[in-house]
């Protein structure tokens, strides 16, 4: 687990899900990866005093999710690793059901389903069915992500074997399930809710344009890959940053995205020449709303094709 600028009441709710698990974790790594926040590293003093499986870690400074998951993991001890996000709450069965599902298929990687919840902890949704066969999720990946990374356990073989995470502002999770693939791994998913996920306030807009953008350059890396078994993946990749800082754009493509949005809302309620309506007006609000759009009906379309074949039992 990272800890950056979470409330402390959410934290606490967080580790107490990790600690009352069926099958309770070796050990549980948290790093602090913001030095400011004195009331947090209070709290995380204490659980380390009172809970002898918890490690944790003090950041000198805020160095990302990317780095801090990578220094928990490599100051890990345990064959396994289970991500944890400092503001979710996992099901006491959670751990159980995966290493259980992970073991039986031979997985290297597993996550599960989600319910949403809002900043005060009530359940406001359930997230719709993923993928579960490997096969059909190596067939979605490379178009996008079905895997709940603060659902996921997997292999430390497996995380070294690819290098870990890479240093991303946004979707470094997705970079590492597609360097997996392309290794040869095998990622599994259940769709057993196994987890709480917390819904921050405009969390699901507030960073559109970027996760968009890193998540194409991302795509084209693995592409690469695939080609010639290596990418051309920079830290500070300037075409990348250029693209991030272009507030034109993004404010163009959140216009696309809430017709978007708006859509998917019309298609649930069956308001279909609505849906139909906003569909419309969505890929013609930029050339990246249209790209945006045609990569996740191309994602169903893998799935739907593909979803019988690999039907998990």
């Amino acid at each position: 687990m990272s800890v950056y600028n979470e409330q402390s009441e959410q934290v606490s709710q967080s580790i107490d899900s990790i600690l009352g698990q069926t099958c309770l974790p070796a050990e549980f790594v948290i790093v602090l990866d913001n030095p400011k926040r004195n009331d947090l590293k209070k709290l995380l003093m204490a659980y380390s005093t009172q809970i002898d499986i918890i490690k944790v870690v003090f950041n000198k400074e805020n160095i990302g999710l990317a780095a801090s998951l990578n220094k928990a993991i490599k100051l890990s001890s345990s064959e396994l690793i289970a991500r944890m996000d400092a503001d979710d709450i996992s099901e006491s069965r959670r751990l159980e059901l995966e290493l259980n599902e992970l073991e039986r298929r031979r997985l290297d990687l597993i996550s599960g389903n989600i319910v949403y919840i809002d900043e005060g902890g009530n359940v406001i949704g359930e997230k719709s069915m993923i993928p579960e066969d490997e096969r059909l999720i190596e067939k979605i990946l490379p178009y996008g992500s079905t895997i709940i990374h603060p659902t996921v356990l997997m292999r430390k073989a497996a995380f070294n074997r690819v290098g870990g995470y890479r240093l991303l502002t946004t979707a470094e999770d997705y970079d590492l399930w597609l360097r997996m693939i392309a290794s040869g791994l095998k990622i599994g998913s259940i769709n057993n809710r196994v987890l709480k996920y917390r819904l921050r306030d405009n969390s699901m807009t507030s960073n559109a344009w970027k996760t968009y953008i890193v998540t194409k350059y991302i795509q084209r890396l693995y592409a690469q890959r695939k080609r010639t078994g290596k990418d051309a993946f920079k830290q500070d990749d300037p075409q990348l940053l250029v693209k991030l800082n272009d507030e034109t754009a993004r404010q163009k493509f959140n216009q696309g995205q809430r017709h978007f949005t708006n859509m998917m809302l019309n298609l649930k309620e069956r308001k279909i020449w609505c849906a139909f309506y906003q569909l419309s007006q969505a890929m013609f609000t930029t050339r990246d709303n249209f790209c945006y759009i045609a990569n996740y009906l191309r994602l169903r379309m893998v799935w739907v094709v593909n979803g019988r074949r690999y039907h998990h039992v």
